[in-house]
């Protein structure tokens, strides 16, 4: 009967571990300084964040960051073109612009201390009469490719 719930554990946390977990991004301020906050100003373990600009059925990307070695960062927010303590840019911001669509993807892990799994989290919003608009939340999103 041991050796039985021994097992049952293992595929549970085995299971735990092939599972991922999705994050709401939010993306709030002005064109020139927008920031991205994770479930509700929550902090998040961050490997990865990119901005692409959706014009038609193409992305440009226009800005990214990517953790420095192989753990993620905890952050409560990133701001659009500053690159985090901890992280490397791709590029230099490009500037943003009114009524422009942008698609903002990032990734990492969860926080909690007995199920670290990654998380993927995604949305495209648009900037339009002085505010940030949510147009289409993605689960477990993937980077568009350009």
């Amino acid at each position: 009967m041991r050796a039985w719930r021994d097992a049952a554990a293992l595929t549970g946390v085995l299971a735990l571990s092939a599972c991922s977990a999705m994050l709401n991004l939010t993306v709030s301020g002005g064109l020139d300084r927008p920031e991205v906050t994770f479930d509700q100003g929550r902090r998040a373990c961050v490997r990865d964040l990119a901005v692409y600009e959706k014009t038609g059925d193409a992305y440009t990307p226009l800005w990214s960051i990517a953790a420095e070695g192989p753990r993620c960062v905890r952050l409560t927010r990133i701001v659009y073109g500053e690159t985090p303590a901890g992280f490397t840019a791709g590029s230099a911001a490009t500037p943003l612009r009114a009524d422009g669509v942008y698609e903002v993807t990032g990734g990492g892990m969860t926080t909690h201390p007995l199920s670290q799994v990654p998380w993927r989290g995604g949305a495209r919003f648009h900037f339009r009469d002085g505010q940030w608009r949510i147009l289409q939340a993605r689960a477990g999103a993937v980077s568009p490719t350009p």
